[in-house]
């Protein structure tokens, strides 16, 4: 029974989002600013659990090449529909220069976090990430 209803609610929330294979954000005229969101559905077939999460998210991409950027996560489905588990989300805030160096494309990053349910911040975040 519980697969019978995982399977329903599976197919009901593809079907819901089948036209969003690609996340892409609105950029709000030549400001710069842009938001969007993205909905992941997570099924795990050993456990028989569901999870559908909404990321709602803004950012800011410069001309210099310098991007900020600020999300939270919504738990919206948990094996039941749910608001993020009665819990308050986390926000979590970036910032990124991307570049060219070596003629590999690369950003510098910092990364960090605040945890509404706890008042607390979490870790900052540095590094430098490489695509080739």
């Amino acid at each position: 029974m519980k697969l019978a209803a995982a399977a329903a609610t599976t197919a009901l929330l593809l079907t819901a989002c089948m036209a969003t294979t690609e996340a892409e954000a609105a950029e709000i005229g030549a400001t710069g600013i842009s938001i969007g969101a993205e909905l992941d559905n997570r099924y795990n077939i050993n456990d028989e659990t569901m999870v559908a999460t909404l990321t709602p998210g803004i950012g800011y991409d410069h001309s210099s090449g310098v991007a900020f950027s600020a999300d939270m996560d919504f738990i919206l489905y948990d094996n039941e529909f749910t608001l993020n588990n009665d819990e308050l989300p986390t926000l979590d805030f970036g910032a990124e220069y991307g570049m060219t160096m070596w003629g590999l494309n690369s950003k510098v990053y910092a990364e960090t976090g605040y945890d509404l349910e706890a008042e607390e911040m979490s870790d900052i975040e540095v590094g430098i990430s490489f695509s080739f």
